[in-house]
């Protein structure tokens, strides 16, 4: 399976997401998943049709923000593809951690995609973890 990861933060950098989401994309890949990590600040000119399941990935704007990066709903309504597609949802934690995770699915049911998981995770070691066990079916 085609799975996309698309991580976005409080700037382009957010190492903290890059880390989770490689090592998710190291889980998935250790099941014979075909996976790419994409940043929603740089990798604008992609394509999400090709992808079966679609991974997205944010961090609250603040400490005690609940609000997710404006980039991320811009990302999603940019690049074509996303409607229609299955997806999980992830955030990095923060104090607000079910607010922010709540307004992220929000923005991907907004954009037509079917979320089928959500998840707070706060390691790498967790993040591979969810990537080695997540069962996915192709629809």
């Amino acid at each position: 399976m085609n799975i996309a990861i698309i991580y976005g933060g409080r700037s382009s950098s957010c190492p903290k997401l890059e880390k989770l989401s490689k090592a998710l994309a190291k889980g998935l890949e250790e099941q014979s998943h075909m996976v790419k990590v994409l940043n929603a600040y740089v990798d604008t000119d992609q394509r999400l049709s090709y992808f079966d399941f679609i991974i997205v990935g944010s961090e609250p704007m603040g400490l005690l923000s609940a609000k997710v990066p404006e980039q991320i709903r811009n990302f999603l309504r940019v690049v074509p593809g996303a409607g229609g597609k299955r997806c999980l949802s992830f955030i990095s934690g923060g104090l607000r951690a079910n607010g922010t995770l709540q307004n992220l699915m929000k923005i991907m049911e907004t954009e037509g995609m079917f979320l089928t998981v959500s998840e707070v995770i706060g390691k790498e070691g967790e993040a591979y973890a969810l990537g080695k066990h997540l069962k996915l079916e192709r629809y």
